[in-house]
């Protein structure tokens, strides 16, 4: 996961660089059990972005178990998702405390205008951006409730929107205006 949380950040600090702004990137954190973080406490398979430390919190046995179910790519796009709670906190995209389900959506954009930069950089195999895919948002294996996080069928929209016409085309899901 170091290179994935390396990679990510680069992709951040290039847009980021591309709008005018400085991109400064979360600490990123492993856990086993359960974890008391700032935001609360993280339990097993789980993973969550803290802003209240700019931190991202990943429980390993949950990335082992998608990484041997659906592959390397999936684990990436999970924490490609949380950076993207970060690039929300950011700009100003977002709420502090809470995530609206629009948010849930633009960070599953996010996670795939990253995936769309990864496979021009060549860092993906022919599987990797559909293993993403499947694992978050179209397998129903991890069901999260459609009025915090977007229907499936939402979610996989908003992943292969930022797939296919990257970082802007993301900014539909924007609540909040974009300051400069």
């Amino acid at each position: 996961m170091d290179f994935a949380n390396a990679d990510i950040n680069a992709f951040w600090e290039e847009t980021f660089r591309s709008l005018g702004r400085k991109w400064y990137g979360p600490k990123s954190y492993t856990y086993t059990n359960t974890v008391s973080t700032p935001c609360g406490i993280s339990g097993p398979f789980n993973a969550i972005y803290c802003p209240l430390n700019h931190s991202i919190y990943m429980n390993v046995p949950f990335l082992l178990k998608v990484n041997r179910q659906r592959g390397d790519f999936a684990a990436i796009t999970i924490l490609a998702h949380e950076y993207g709670h970060a690039v929300q906190r950011q700009l100003g995209l977002s709420q502090l405390h809470r995530y609206l389900f629009q948010e849930e959506l633009q960070a599953d954009c996010f996670a795939g205008a990253y995936a769309q930069r990864a496979k021009q950089q060549g860092l993906l195999d022919s599987d990797d951006a559909n293993e993403g895919y499947f694992q978050s948002y179209d397998s129903g294996h991890y069901q999260f409730d459609p009025n915090s996080h977007g229907t499936r069928e939402q979610r996989a929209e908003a992943y292969r929107l930022g797939y296919r016409n990257g970082f802007k085309s993301c900014l539909r899901y924007t609540l909040l205006k974009l300051r400069p």
